[in-house]
Formats: structure tokens, sequence, C-alpha cells
């Protein structure tokens, strides 16, 4: 029993692992690589801390009801079946309330001055805590299947 129970533990904290995403302006997915992307220079001209919110996938909901229901089924005295669906109930609903924690991350609004024009715009990403963006800051602006923005590099030739 107790095997079991690890195993299901185990199995629902690998899936909800897989289900974090990355919004850092220095991780790129494999399908990105490799393509074009425009680039725009601007200026930084407020910075704000925000929330990303988890986008609810359902795999903790699932993996959690997984888990209360062999959990449940294990540890019921009157019967596997009653303990079985409660701990599935349980399960579920500590399952997506733990997803959605998660992958909760913290953000930055970047609002920003494009350069040569005086079009403001704003975007938001995980802080690449090793070189923050700040007030003032001038930046490159990568667009393509996303956009993110990066501090400009002090000896960049642009």
């Amino acid at each position: 029993m107790q095997k079991a129970v690890l195993m299901a533990v185990a199995l629902a904290s690998l899936l909800l692992a897989g289900c974090a995403s990355s919004y850092k302006p220095n991780v790129y997915q494999g399908g990105q690589a490799q393509q074009a992307m425009k680039v725009k220079l601007a200026t930084v001209v407020e910075v704000r801390e925000v929330e990303i919110a988890a986008q609810n996938t359902g795999t903790g909901a699932t993996a959690g009801a997984a888990v209360g229901g062999v959990v449940g089924a294990y540890s019921g005295s009157r019967g596997g079946i009653v303990s079985s669906i409660a701990g599935a109930l349980v399960g579920g609903l500590v399952g997506n309330v733990v997803e959605k924690g998660v992958n909760a991350k913290k953000g930055v609004e970047i609002t920003y001055r494009l350069e040569g024009s005086n079009e403001v715009m704003a975007l938001v990403q995980e802080q690449d805590e090793a070189d923050p963006i700040r007030v003032g800051d001038r930046i490159k602006i990568v667009e393509g299947a996303t956009t993110r923005a990066t501090k400009l590099a002090a000896d960049a030739a642009l």
C-alpha cells in the first residue's frame, strides 16, 4: 500500500514540475532557435512588479485526484469506493491549488519608449535577477513568436 501511494505522489510531483513555463528574457524554446526576429531599441520609462498567473492546464487537478483516489482507497475504513471518491475530490482540489502556486511567477511590467518615435509600449516578463532592467536603461526589444526585453550591452554597436 505505501509503495503505491509513494509512487502516485512521485508521479504527481513530476507532472507538476513539467508544467512550469518560463517567462525569462534569456530563455528560448527549441522552436525559436534559428528564427529571424525583429529588433527594436527603446528606453525604459517605468518598471512595475507584477505577478504572472499560472495557466491552468488541469494537470495539478488530475494528478491530485489520482493521488487522492489511491490514498483514499487504501485508507478508508468503510469501503474503498467511498474513500477513494472522497480522496479523488479533495486531491483534485488540492492539486489545482498547488499547480497555480507552483506555476505563478514574479514578473515586471516594463514600459518603454521606442527610439525614433514617441510610441510607448509595455511588456510583461520575468525579471532577469542577474541584471534587472531599471528606469532609464536602454533596452533591446526582440519580437518573434514572443516578445522579450533585455538590457542593451554597453559596447553594443547599434
